[in-house]
Order: structure tokens, then C-alpha cells, then sequence
């Protein structure tokens, strides 16, 4: 019901917008035809703008775009419906005026909400590829946390502990160029756990570890 609101509140609004332009008595120019046509338009472009952006779950940043796309169509809207008062009361104005002042309206509005949302898609991708970067380190943070809460011997459990804060403090950003060495890592935590020499095994872990976020700070320069 909650996302049936504003389509409930843009269908009122467009029965005032009617009722503003066939109660008042002035005269149906030219102009105000298309003026009207145009706002209609307005209308519609404002309902299928909150389609795409209202309920529909964003990242932060993508979300803050997408209520920007809103804001820019009520905007427009608005000029709009102000543009339609304007050539509906003054009935002298020539219709290629009206034609004029609207494309103009439409036009702007429209470049503005395709930036916008092209602007959306660009961020979401982002946002995308950073997750799957920082989602390595994130995994491998969990499997040695699980190594530590499961075993018994306690100077294992410290350095699994230990191990588990180096991978948290890791750079969480990744690169192609380290699938290989990350992979390995991955292999070496999870090979701890039948280990003969654990104490051994969690030491060249952390090795390899080093040596992956070295290859991160060079990476970046």
C-alpha cells in the first residue's frame, strides 16, 4: 500500500490540474492545448519516474541518486503546470510560443533525468565491483574466526585469533592479478584445520597474507 501513494496522490493532483483548466472560464486557445497536452505529458513522465526509483531496494549512493531523478521530475512538473497557468490566462500569446516554451521545458528536464540516472547506473556498478573486491577478505576473516572458536588447543586458538585481526586490518581492496595468490591463501586457512603442524601452517598464512597486501599498496601506487 505504501508505494500506492504517491500514484494515489499524482491521480488527485492531475483531477485539480482539470479542474483548474475547464472550471475557470478562459478561453481554450491554441496555446493552451498544447499546454495542456504537455502537462498531461508531465504527469506521465512523473508517474513512470517514481515506478523506476520508489520501493525499489539501492546501495546509499545509488539511492541518493535515484531520489534526485524524483526530485528533477517534480521540478519539471512543476514548471510545467506553472508554464500551463501562464498561456491559460493570457490568451493573446501565439501557439508556437506555447510549442516553444514547453519543448524547451521537456527538453532540459529530460537531459537533466537521463544524466541522473545514467549517473545511477555508473554508481551501482561501482558499488558492485567494491563489493566483490572487498568480499574476499571479508570471507576469509570468518573462516579463520571459526577455526579459532572451534579448536581446543589454546596456543593455536591465540595465533587463529591473532590471524583472524592481520586478515580484518587487511586492505579489503582486490585485483584480477591476485586471484592466484589469493586463492592460495584461501587453500592455506582452510587446510589449518587438519593440519599436523598448525602453529607451522597459521605462520606461512600469514606469510602469504603480507605478501598479498604488499602487492595491494603497489598496485595502488
Amino acid at each position: 500500500m505504501k508505494t500506492k501513494t504517491p500514484y494515489i496522490a499524482a491521480v488527485i493532483l492531475f483531477i485539480l490540474f482539470n479542474v483548474i483548466a475547464f472550471a475557470i472560464p478562459t478561453s481554450k486557445t491554441s496555446a493552451f492545448w498544447i499546454c495542456y497536452a504537455f502537462t498531461t505529458v508531465a504527469f506521465a513522465v512523473q508517474c513512470f519516474v517514481w515506478y523506476l526509483t520508489i520501493g525499489k531496494k539501492h546501495k546509499p549512493k545509488s539511492r541518493l541518486l535515484g531520489l534526485s531523478v524524483v526530485y528533477i521530475g517534480a521540478v519539471y512538473l512543476t514548471v510545467q503546470f506553472i508554464v500551463f497557468l501562464v498561456f491559460m490566462f493570457v490568451s493573446s500569446a501565439p501557439w508556437w510560443c506555447a510549442v516553444l516554451i514547453c519543448t524547451l521545458v521537456l527538453g532540459i528536464s529530460a537531459i537533466c533525468m537521463i544524466t541522473t540516472n545514467a549517473g545511477t547506473g555508473i554508481i551501482v556498478a561501482v558499488e558492485d565491483k567494491v563489493e566483490v573486491k572487498r568480499r574476499f577478505i571479508k570471507d576469509l576473516q570468518i573462516e579463520a574466526e571459526m577455526l579459532s572458536e572451534t579448536e581446543t588447543d589454546n596456543a593455536v586458538k591465540q595465533k587463529l585469533t591473532e590471524l583472524a585481526k592481520k586478515i580484518r586490518l587487511s586492505d579489503p581492496m582486490s585485483d584480477p592479478s591476485l586471484s592466484e595468490l589469493e586463492n592460495e591463501i584461501s587453500a592455506k586457512i582452510a587446510s589449518i584445520k587438519n593440519s599436523e603442524d598448525k602453529i607451522y601452517a597459521i605462520k606461512e598464512a600469514e606469510i602469504m597474507l603480507l605478501k598479498r597486501n604488499k602487492k595491494v599498496k603497489e598496485l595502488k601506487g
